[in-house]
């Protein structure tokens, strides 16, 4: 796979021009070359891996870690039913290796799960149509995000279980005590989907 860059310097009748660039960049190279640029200015980097052409499998998201360096996404294989919910989650750490788990979210309690399982059932439930993206899997990335800054010693690996409607709840607590009512009305949204 190539991206080709367009180059926009400006609109027709002003002196500028709309112009594709003149080579291509291939997948890796580019990765290689935005992580070895953003390194040498101190900064923390990942690699967002995605779609796996050919392989039939449709991404459903997709996201990476700056902290930890890792990178995940989560799958739609070919034969995925309704009636038999089960997703494909890759993720990546920092050194590029990569492992791979099918999760049957009918199977999945978000009182007792890995960040894995919960990824693939928020991204089943955006799927199912039971809520958008922003109410489903944004909220279960942000709530291990929270759950990582609270750790103080980086991220938690992502097969680690815990209880994600104790995590949701302290963070509906934090939006009320800080009278962020919207926020709290959202997250407790987000509960409704956990508690089965």
């Amino acid at each position: 796979m190539s991206v080709n860059g367009i180059g926009v310097t400006g609109y027709p009748g002003t002196g500028y021009e709309v112009r594709k660039t003149e080579r291509s960049v291939t997948e890796g190279n580019f990765a290689k070359q935005a992580a070895e640029a953003a390194q040498a200015a101190g900064q923390a980097t990942a690699i967002l891996h995605g779609a796996e052409e050919g392989s039939g499998d449709i991404t459903i998201f997709s996201g990476a870690e700056l902290v930890s360096g890792s990178s995940y996404s989560v799958y739609k294989t070919q034969d995925f039913s309704p009636e038999n919910p089960v997703y494909k989650v890759k993720i990546w750490d920092r050194a590029g290796n990569v492992t791979e788990q099918m999760v049957d979210v009918s199977r999945v309690d978000p009182k007792n799960c890995s960040t894995v399982e919960m990824y693939a059932y928020t991204a089943d439930l955006k799927e199912s149509g039971k809520g958008s993206f922003e109410d489903t899997v944004l909220k279960a990335v942000v709530a291990k995000a929270q759950k990582d800054a609270e750790s103080r010693g980086g991220t938690w690996s992502f097969s680690d279980k815990f209880d994600w409607t104790k995590i949701v709840n302290d963070i509906m607590q934090s939006e009320y005590r800080y009278g962020d009512l919207k926020g709290y009305m959202e997250w407790k949204t987000f509960l409704g989907f956990l508690d089965k």
